[in-house]
């Protein structure tokens, strides 16, 4: 399979440049090792079926183990956890940067380091690829370029509205991007069911009960772009004659976000005017939408039927493509939320603290009621400690690019790039 360039390509260079060594995390299937490959000059590859022998070579020869051209990739390094301070050792005893890059697909083994490795290890994220990355997005409008402050004329986006129920359904899987929508259908539910049959039990040691993980994704899914508590979580599940306890429900909950499965969206705090207390109860969103379609069995056909549910899945989709490209900007996404209920659905934090406002709406009949909350935010802020917004934006599913008369900027997803 070709390689598809990747815009985690730029964060990766700077942190070889900047860290001893990279830790790349992120879901199974997300493209980790193929971009860690276009960086490093040797690898070893960790498998089930090579743990003992590369155990026995830690403890008898670990010279042998790190030897190899720099960069040296070592892969699925949480089969052998004390991997981890063996090379924040091994670093300290080697001169330069970006001598290793360690990837990986769960989180679990970073609860039982005693090391953080902060200092010598950077830790990034690769997500599936955003629209952009996958060819569909043209990318003739650049969220790097709109933080600098540079205007664009009207444009036309050629994505439809089908196309986007599509890679709802399809998701940025690298390998699945030139899969039919029913191929890709296939994959996805097989790997729903390989994450409840066996992802999850590996990841602490611990039997999960396969049903009521079942159940906990299927709630989250159904409550997708949502605000949903842990105990409506928890009365999804017991309508269905099931119970679970509150214990048990964090615990279910902790192993998806481990398993780099679910990626909520956690409130900004920003200075205010006024002393508006902030909601933080987080947005429920997968690292992907497909993995919500797959466990729901949506197809394009479904979303195009149901736009309360397509509208919720297309705000998933925007937020994975946001992501990714803030991602690429240093930059973190956000949600807001008030105690005089104005929300916003996601807000742009750059390193340097600039910093922008997003809504998503799909038609155009919402855009007066969601540009009017983006400048009630606006009005919010503190620009006396903070920066004033860099841009104010609705992401819609609509034809056309361009900034209505109050300055707010019309933008739609399948035509921005980082």
């Amino acid at each position: 399979m070709k390689y598809i360039k990747r815009l985690s390509e730029k964060k990766l260079q700077f942190y070889l440049e900047t860290f001893k060594s990279v830790a790349i995390v992120g879901p199974k299937f997300s493209g980790k090792t193929t971009l860690a490959k276009q960086f490093s000059k040797s690898e070893i590859y960790l498998t089930p079926l090579n743990i003992e022998q590369n155990k026995t070579i830690l403890q008898l020869n670990p010279s042998l183990f790190f030897d190899g051209l720099k960069p040296k990739l070592i892969d699925e390094w949480q089969l052998i956890p004390e991997v981890w301070d063996l090379v924040r050792h091994q670093v300290d005893n080697e001169s330069g940067r970006g001598l290793y890059i360690l990837t990986g697909s769960s989180a679990a083994n970073f609860d039982e380091l005693r090391h953080s490795g902060a200092g010598r290890i950077g830790r990034m994220i690769v997500r599936p690829m955003s629209l952009y990355e996958s060819g569909i997005s043209s990318g003739q409008i650049s969220l790097s370029e709109l933080f600098e402050g540079k205007n664009f004329s009207m444009m036309k986006c050629e994505l439809k509205v089908d196309e986007y129920a599509k890679w709802i359904i399809k998701g940025g899987w690298p390998e699945g991007i030139n899969d039919s929508e029913q191929q890709a259908i296939e994959k996805n539910q097989a790997y729903v069911e390989a994450l409840l049959k066996e992802d999850t039990n590996k990841v602490s040691g611990k039997n999960y009960n396969e049903l009521r993980m079942r159940k906990v994704i299927e709630s989250l899914a159904r409550n997708i772009a949502s605000e949903v508590t842990n105990i409506k979580i928890e009365q999804n599940i017991k309508a269905t004659d099931d119970s679970i306890s509150k214990n048990t429900l964090v615990d279910y909950l902790e192993v998806l976000d481990k398993l780099y499965i679910i990626e909520d969206l956690e409130s900004w705090h920003p200075n205010l005017r006024s002393k508006t207390v902030i909601r933080t109860s987080p947005a429920r969103f997968f690292i992907d939408p497909s993995i919500g379609a797959a466990v729901l069995e949506l197809t394009s056909n479904r979303l195009m039927s149901d736009f309360e549910i397509f509208g919720l899945f297309f705000e998933a989709l925007a937020l994975r493509d946001i992501r990714v490209y803030a991602d690429t900007n240093m930059g973190k996404v956000y949600r807001y939320k008030d105690s005089n209920g104005l929300e916003i659905d996601m807000i742009i934090q750059l390193s340097d603290g600039k910093w922008a406002a997003l809504e998503v709406k799909m038609g155009s009949h919402n855009f007066d009621q969601a540009a009017e909350n983006l400048k009630k935010l606006a009005a919010k802020i503190d620009n006396k400690k903070m920066l004033k917004p860099s841009f104010l934006a609705i992401i819609t599913a609509t034809e056309y690019a361009y900034k209505r008369d109050d300055g707010v900027l019309i933008l739609p997803l399948g035509i921005l790039k980082d």
